[in-house]
């Protein structure tokens, strides 16, 4: 074969080899670009999950329920993010820097009411002659039947008695009148009356 065939030949597997290697090569990038791709939007949304935490609020808030916040949140927002504390919240029991986890519940409990039970109950009983004075004498007008039933040689069907007779003649006009009550006679009252008034 003459030596510049040979040549040619030559030159032509040289560029059959570089045309195959570019055509694998651009063919092998355009295969590995989606894959690329692909990985880093799931590494981008993990990254994004990684940054957000839902907590769960209740009790004294405007809106309580689940709250989605960015991961470095502290309690603060997730009050905020429910509307903010009601009147009655009691803001000393939460520590409103502390961070947040996720999954985590705050429970936003309310104000215990100052002795406002007691001071009604006191003004209720100032104004209800005493059925046990500071003489401890039982007001046979006012006293229930249990404060009755207290009394020597009452019983609860005695007491019952004398909370019908008031109920049907009203009140006693003095302690001598509860002897009007059927099963009261004077023996009965000798016991008691140095222990009741009207």
């Amino acid at each position: 074969m003459p030596m510049y065939k040979k040549s040619l030949l030559v030159l032509f597997c040289i560029a059959l080899f570089a045309s195959v290697s570019t055509f694998y090569y651009l063919y092998t990038q355009e295969d590995t670009t989606p894959i690329i791709t692909d990985n880093m939007q799931t590494q981008t949304q993990d990254k994004q999950e990684d940054t957000t935490i839902t907590v769960y609020v209740s009790g004294e808030v405007n809106s309580p329920g689940l709250v989605e916040l960015p991961s470095d949140s502290r309690i603060a927002d997730a009050i905020k993010a429910c509307g903010d504390f009601t009147p009655l919240a009691d803001k000393t029991k939460i520590n409103l820097a502390q961070k947040l986890t996720d999954g985590m519940q705050i429970q936003v409990s309310s104000k215990t009411p100052v002795n406002n039970s007691n001071e009604q109950v006191n003004d209720t009983n100032s104004n209800i002659p005493n059925n046990n004075s500071s003489s401890n004498l039982i007001n046979i007008n006012t006293a229930t039947k249990e404060d009755l039933d207290t009394l020597p040689g009452i019983g609860p069907a005695t007491a019952q008695k004398i909370i019908d007779y008031r109920q049907e003649h009203g009140n006693f006009s003095s302690i001598e009148d509860i002897k009007n009550v059927k099963g009261i006679g004077e023996a009965k009252f000798s016991k008691m009356q140095d222990k009741i008034c009207t």
